[in-house]
């Protein structure tokens, strides 16, 4: 092994030391020092390993290719972060020994893959399906590792389903709360990249479904935004260039929060904020427009290519509305129109939850809102995919299931138990009893992307770093 190879095995390791004593559900907080603002006092493993630079730039390389799987299994899943560092090491280190003794990296990688494919159609055997709320309130008390927050995601998710929304916020009052609201969500491209956001609060919205062609059309609704230091938000077919130029310029200089988007929702738009269309077929233009004919949304969240509208103000026409769109349902032939048409139907009638999170320190309530969300996503995945023991059980049942024959599976047999010994550190049970849940989805989320994670390290042979 060269000199190269063993910064990297180093980097790996010093990253699982620093993660891995927040696996579990007595797992123990990691405060991190923020340049700016409050320190964070968090133990979610892909938010601590973010944070994680090592002093040594090629040891740091190491570890930044391991927080690819924590980072992966955090989108897919939500949860089992620690779990995918913890297990990517062991499996690291249980090759690079194989490695030593003679085998190629490669057919090490290419076996490793094999045997991870062999695990994940393991897993299914030990998988059941959610049917009671109890399980559900397993799942997410185990995640978030408290019983009242556990409970609320529970209570929250059993109303909305697993595809329904749940959006954390932050406050300043010092309880959490939950509290249900409409939550719709709708397609809408932002006009400008210049204009993106993360979400708005309390927002007015302006809903036309033609070209808004000079920023003259809206003056008197800017202005009434400058004023009253509103959200805006316009929905609109397009804009001419010169309107989303202004638009830019306004928010830059005037501090106007404003975004634009382009939507062919238009309608839904209208009738979940309760907003006049500006249409012809109302017999209104944009230069007739006033404050008067603005909707109002309590939270507008953007994501991609949709965002998702909170509001408690529908129009008195949106049942008729809804009825519209089965009519149009019921008249349809085509298989994909009834397909986007059912959708839209469950978008529009949808319920969403808020959870609202306070704790008497800033850094409490950052370090609560973080282990919320993560249980917020493991117990969706949950709902769809069913659960396995938890604890790292599921880890060694897979384990058993493997041969010692074949090089892949001798490595990866070796490796899945480390999940389980080091969450058994920090909270002492007994395996036999355990009643802890996890996600499915956790499990095969954290074994592919570990593999994958240890395959790039044990067939890397050299390091090219610009000194500084």
């Amino acid at each position: 092994m060269n000199k190269a190879q063993k910064a990297l095995y180093r980097g790996v390791n010093k990253l699982n030391d620093i993660v891995k004593i927040t696996i579990g559900p007595n797992g123990r907080n990691v405060i991190i020092d923020r340049a700016n603002g409050s320190p964070l006092i968090t133990n979610d493993g892909v938010t601590i390993a973010k944070e994680v630079m090592l002093p040594n730039r090629h040891e740091n390389l190491g570890a930044d290719v391991i927080k690819q799987a924590s980072l992966k299994t955090n989108t897919e899943a939500g949860d089992g972060t620690t779990s995918a560092i913890v297990l990517a090491t062991a499996i690291t280190n249980h090759a690079r020994k194989a490695i030593a003794w003679g085998h190629q990296p490669i057919k090490v990688k290419d076996a490793l893959f094999t045997a991870a494919r062999k695990a994940l159609e393991i897993l299914p055997r030990y998988v059941r399906q959610i049917h009671k709320y109890e399980d559900l309130r397993r799942v997410a008390i185990n995640s978030c590792a408290n019983e009242e927050d556990g409970t609320m995601v529970a209570k929250a998710l059993s109303k909305v389903g697993p595809d329904g929304l749940i959006s954390l916020e932050m406050n300043q009052i010092g309880t959490t709360q939950l509290t249900f609201t409409n939550g719709v969500k709708l397609p809408a491209t932002v006009a400008s990249p210049y204009l993106n956001t993360k979400n708005l609060h309390d927002v007015k919205v302006l809903v036309t479904d033609g070209v808004i062609k000079t920023i003259q059309e809206i003056l008197p609704i800017l202005e009434d935004a400058i004023k009253t230091h509103k959200p805006l938000l316009l929905v609109a077919e397009d804009y001419a260039n010169e309107v989303i130029n202004a638009l830019v310029l306004n928010r830059a200089k005037a501090g106007l929060q404003i975004t634009a988007v382009r939507s062919n929702a238009v309608t839904d738009y209208a009738v979940v904020t309760n907003a006049t269309l500006v249409s012809p077929q109302n017999d209104l233009t944009l230069a007739q427009a006033t404050t008067a004919h603005l909707g109002h949304a309590s939270q507008i969240i953007f994501e991609g290519e949709h965002m998702t509208v909170l509001s408690d103000t529908k129009s008195e026409f949106f049942n008729e509305h809804i009825d519209r769109i089965r009519d149009e349902l019921s008249a349809a032939t085509d298989d994909y129109k009834k397909t986007r048409l059912k959708e839209r139907i469950a978008n529009l009638t949808a319920t969403a939850g808020l959870i609202s999170v306070g704790c008497p320190t800033e850094a409490a309530t950052m370090e609560k809102r973080l282990r919320i969300e993560d249980a917020v996503a493991a117990t969706s995945n949950a709902m769809r995919d069913g659960v396995v023991v938890g604890g790292g059980i599921t880890y060694l049942k897979i384990a058993e299931n493997l041969n010692n024959n074949d090089i892949g599976e001798r490595i990866l047999k070796r490796a899945l138990p480390a999940v389980y010994r080091q969450i058994n550190r920090n909270y002492h049970f007994d395996a036999k009893t355990c009643d802890v849940v996890d996600a499915a989805t956790v499990i095969k989320s954290v074994i592919k992307n570990a593999t994958s994670a240890a395959a790039i390290l044990i067939t890397t042979g050299s390091i090219i770093s610009n000194e500084i």
